[in-house]
């Protein structure tokens, strides 16, 4: 729709010139005041009509740059484990985990899996991103420390995440102003 005003504006003001240039060819001995003709109305309101949308497209790439869209469950912490121990690891890491501020649109996903003969190997997702894996361990000593060292691993990525949103927003506010 832009692309078809931006052409009716053109062929109007080619069409204008040319007019003009006719006027100028037929009077020759005329005054070059009495040329100067005011520009119509409906070519005006053509061009008012344009800078508009302009205005609106420029105000809707913003709202999408700076709020992008959330979830409607935000922050959930999933249990996908089998066994006892896997059960207090989902516990422990629940217990540790503290919800990060400014931070949207996540959910973290704690999977057992069944590895060979008894043992079975814990994963920690945040986004479908596997961040953490480990052997299961049957001691509870063993079991908080591997829930401390998931809650580390999680927390650091929401960091570098956060870091990477924040260098995105600043370099779009600089080409901004650039601009």
């Amino acid at each position: 729709m832009i692309k078809g005003l931006v052409f009716i504006i053109v062929a109007a003001c080619s069409l204008c010139g040319l007019l003009a240039q006719q006027v100028s060819t037929d009077t020759v001995g005329a005054k070059r005041d009495s040329l100067k003709k005011e520009v119509p109305q409906a070519i005006l309101d053509l061009v008012k009509e344009y800078d508009r949308q302009i205005k609106e497209q420029k105000q809707k790439q913003q709202k999408q740059l700076i709020e992008p869209p959330t979830l409607e469950i935000d922050g959930i912490v999933m249990d996908e484990t089998m066994s006892k121990s896997g059960r207090e690891f989902y516990e422990l890491f629940f217990s540790y985990w503290r919800k990060p501020v400014g931070y949207k649109n996540y959910f973290i996903k704690i999977k057992e899996r069944p590895f060979r003969m008894n043992n079975t190997v814990i994963e920690v997702y945040l986004k479908e991103q596997l961040l953490y894996q480990q052997m299961m361990r049957r001691r509870y000593d063993e079991v908080e420390m591997m829930a401390k060292q998931a809650v580390g691993v999680v927390e650091q990525q929401i960091i570098r995440e956060i870091i990477a949103q924040q260098a995105l927003i600043r370099q779009q506010q600089q080409l901004k102003q650039n601009k």
